[in-house]
């Protein structure tokens, strides 16, 4: 606890943290005012969507925005630990470095869940201004809770990822750069082992990004919801593990 507390007090104080916040409510605030600028300029993509307060908060999920802030700033929040010293000044204490390491995973998933939720309600208070809040009647409990709780589900297995790369590699650059290459990459590589393999499982659809677009939506196909969250659980247990078994093994100095 005291570790968990100490994490807490850093990201109280980060000013990435209160930049990446910014940007979230910035980026979310823009898009829709983007959709009606094409809405009034013709668009016919933009013209032939459904647009709402309520709405937005699937669309600007579904462009994979976030994701990229969040990669940014877990790679920086957590590297910074290792140019300080801090992390070396715990270890020399006798602290345990599993319970470092899941300390530094409890704070990040905080701060994701802070700028998750800015970053919806940003775009919802824009989309609501332009449009409505929810002039079709489409809203409900029942596709809200699975659009909202899926989707910071997924967001938090992000985190477990980006967590456990930013731990291993350590350096500030090389853990944004390798963030974002996992971002960018990985559904091309994907796509590219569904195409060798043929007919058979869909490779695809179990990388976190592909069930954030399937359920950036409130009305999501039929499975996408369970799929979605047994992938996010998968990720996010799968990363934890991962990253923390390397942890204990990397030499820090």
């Amino acid at each position: 606890m005291n570790v968990i507390k100490s994490e807490l007090y850093k990201l109280k104080k980060s000013k990435p943290f209160y930049i990446c916040l910014v940007i979230c409510i910035a980026f979310a605030s823009f898009i829709p005012i983007v959709m009606q600028l094409g809405i009034s300029r013709g668009d016919e993509d933009f013209a032939a969507m459904s647009l709402s307060g309520v709405e937005m908060i699937g669309h600007s999920l579904g462009m994979n925005i976030f994701p990229i802030i969040l990669a940014v700033f877990v790679s920086i929040f957590v590297s910074v630990e290792f140019h300080g010293g801090t992390i070396k000044n715990y270890i020399s204490k006798g602290v345990n470095r599993v319970r470092m390491y899941l300390s530094k995973l409890a704070v990040c998933g905080i701060a994701t869940l802070a700028m998750f939720v800015a970053y919806i309600l940003s775009a919802c208070i824009t989309g609501t201004f332009l449009w409505g809040f929810d002039p079709h009647n489409i809203a409900a409990i029942s596709n809200m809770l699975p659009l909202i709780l899926g989707e910071g589900l997924l967001m938090l297995a992000f985190t477990s990822v980006f967590v456990a790369f930013s731990m291993s590699f350590r350096g500030n650059g090389t853990s944004i750069a390798t963030n974002i290459i996992i971002l960018i990459l990985m559904p091309y590589l994907l796509a590219i082992l569904d195409f060798l393999s043929g007919e058979g499982i869909t490779l695809s659809n179990y990388w976190i990004n592909d069930n954030v677009g399937a359920l950036a939506t409130l009305t999501p196909a039929s499975g996408a919801v369970l799929q979605g969250v047994i992938v996010a659980l998968c990720y996010l247990v799968g990363g934890t593990i991962v990253g923390s078994v390397l942890f204990k093994k990397i030499d820090i100095k």
